[in-house]
């Protein structure tokens, strides 16, 4: 059977979809969706491929504005008076505003040192620290000195009035101040002596070889509130003052006050230490005004003590 070829095959007009090599395409009909917010129509330049086209808000239930949306246009209020680097960074500022005179200084750039406020203006130079194998001199421009904590709460901290016979009859004596509230003084009448009295583990000593001496327990330095050191005569003669009161620590570290007052029958409170922050502030006083024991101590603080008389304590 001779079948014949592409060249010579008779026309066929019942597969008109091959001359078009492709099959006419499915009508599909949807459910359109119900009517929302039109999109907004994106301008020309978007259009031309020039810009980027502006994304329509998203939207939530009810037609709400999603909480992310940031290309809503600021409000007018907020475009006119940009916020300065200095208002900045006072938007998390906690503490109370600042005056207005800060304020107006804000918002020029520019804060002098009496118009500056908050932790800036606090700042205080580092504390004055005596080093161990170091001697530090305590004097009216630089009467305070701090110890560290190894010096504070290491061994025992040592003060011995370093005075001539000349001095008169001097002795030493303090008034302390415990965390627990207990104040009482320690009086080197006899040349001996502990405090809290009758306590197994006493916070101070006190004893007397050539020189007066009083000493601290720094394994109990964290009892210690604050203390002050003062000389008197338990005779009530007069004291020619002179000398030094020196400070020891465990660590070699010597902490001198020249004692250098006119002459009297009262009391010279020589020093005070403080507990600041578990370290010892010590601080040079030269006060030679007291009449008596219990005058210094009720001039420095110490007014829950009971007394027998002007010098003697009840405990």
């Amino acid at each position: 059977m001779n079948r014949p070829g592409p060249h010579d095959a008779p026309r066929r007009d019942d597969l008109p979809f091959l001359r078009r090599r492709s099959r006419p395409k499915k009508v599909v009909t949807r459910q359109s969706a119900p009517a929302g917010p039109a999109a907004p129509v994106a301008a020309p330049a978007a259009r031309a491929g020039l810009a980027p086209p502006t994304p329509a808000p998203s939207t939530g239930p009810a037609g709400w504005s999603s909480a992310l949306d940031l290309s809503a246009p600021a409000t007018p209020a907020a475009s006119a008076a940009p916020l300065s680097p200095a208002s900045a960074g006072q938007s998390l500022d906690l503490s109370t505003p600042p005056s207005p005179t800060a304020a107006a200084a804000g918002r020029t750039g520019s804060v002098t040192a009496a118009q500056q406020t908050g932790p800036a203006a606090s700042r205080v130079p580092p504390a004055a620290r005596a080093w161990s194998g170091t001697h530090t001199i305590l004097t009216p421009r630089a009467p305070t000195v701090t110890l560290t904590r190894l010096q504070t709460g290491v061994g025992s901290l040592t003060f011995t009035a370093m005075c001539s016979d000349l001095v008169g009859d001097l002795r030493l004596g303090c008034a302390y101040q415990l965390r627990s509230g207990h104040t009482s003084t320690l009086l080197d009448a006899d040349g001996a002596g502990s405090a809290p009295k009758g306590s197994p583990r006493p916070v101070i000593t006190g004893k007397r070889d050539r020189h007066a001496q009083l000493s601290i327990d720094l394994r109990q330095c964290r009892q210690i509130e604050r203390l002050i050191i003062f000389g008197y005569s338990p005779s009530a003669t007069e004291l020619s003052w002179g000398g030094a009161l020196v400070v020891s620590t465990q660590g070699h570290a010597k902490i001198e006050l020249p004692i250098d007052a006119a002459p009297s029958r009262g009391v010279c409170v020589f020093l005070s230490l403080y507990n600041v922050r578990g370290e010892f502030v010590l601080r040079s006083e030269m006060d030679a005004v007291s009449a008596s024991v219990r005058d210094a101590c009720l001039a420095y603080g110490f007014d829950r003590i009971s007394w027998l008389d002007a010098n003697t304590p009840v405990g």
